[in-house]
């Protein structure tokens, strides 16, 4: 339906994460890569806020339309010295459906009226940086599963369990970080039994510190499949971010817009959050 090309998009954000900055950063809500090379023992984020996604297309139901995320918390502690847990979901999701193609599984009466709701992923991760150090190259892991939470007849999620497995690079100077995550995600096939489809992971992000209290990042983040036939409620997702934190005392303030690289995902998007911070910077 929709969508300008998105190569020119993707080569203009490469070449921004490429270009020279100043500035750092530790944990943060809602991130496309967690710097987890920067965290302390006892770090502590508690935070939530709002997502709006405009053109957001579910081919497990065949709705697409306007999705409002209330609630999207996170949580996360630093279990040691660049050690983090993380959790991370929607309290509740809204979609407000522009288009519904003949649904290839049955869906409750609500989703076929022009609106539904669910409870959105939750996520559970650990990241760890054991290579190098806060300053100059780090590298570690990630792993995360996202758990069932959904259902699938509300047409919003796939109800699967999901596991992510990554590799994490990260460069700090005094006033930026530059960190890139790539690996593998094992995503459970919704609509086949005993059918998964393991998705190319990707992500890379660059946060500047302009002042003493604000965070500027620039990152791309989503999944690409491996297969030539895509199992349902699988496809590929992927976004463009730009976004920025303001500190007040132990309280954060972040917005953020994003712009769809798939066409899957939302076409635009916008997240607002606040955050309860212990431990940073």
């Amino acid at each position: 339906m929709r969508r300008t090309p998105r190569l020119a998009w993707i080569g203009a954000l490469g070449t921004l994460l490429c270009t020279p900055v100043s500035g750092n950063g530790q944990g943060r809500r809602d991130p496309a890569v967690q710097p987890v090379a920067e965290v302390k023992a006892g770090t502590l984020l508690l935070g939530a806020g709002l997502g709006w996604g405009s053109d957001r297309s579910f081919p497990l139901s065949g709705l697409e339309g306007n999705l409002l995320s209330v609630g999207r918390f996170t949580l996360a502690y630093g279990l040691a010295n660049r050690v983090l847990l993380e959790v991370r979901g929607d309290v509740w999701q809204t979609l407000w459906v522009d288009e519904a193609d003949p649904p290839p599984i049955p869906l409750d009466a609500d989703a076929l009226d022009g609106r539904t709701g669910d409870v959105g992923d939750f996520r559970i991760g650990l990241l760890f940086a054991p290579i190098g150090g806060e300053r100059g190259f780090s590298a570690g892991a990630h792993m995360e599963v996202k758990l069932p939470n959904s259902n699938e007849a509300k047409g919003i999620g796939p109800n699967t369990t999901d596991i992510r497995l990554a590799l994490l690079g990260s460069y700090g100077a005094p006033r930026w970080r530059a960190t890139v995550s790539l690996g593998v995600g094992i995503l459970e096939a919704p609509f086949e039994n005993f059918e998964q489809n393991d998705v190319l992971l990707y992500s890379a992000e660059v946060l500047y510190r302009p002042g003493p209290n604000t965070r500027l990042a620039l990152a791309l983040d989503g999944r690409a499949s491996t297969r030539d036939r895509i199992p349902l409620g699988t496809e590929d997702l992927g976004e463009a971010i730009i976004g920025g934190d303001y500190r007040l005392g132990r309280w954060v303030l972040d917005l953020a817009l994003t712009y769809g690289l798939v066409e899957d995902s939302s076409e635009w998007g916008v997240r607002l959050g606040w955050a309860y911070t212990k431990g940073e910077r």
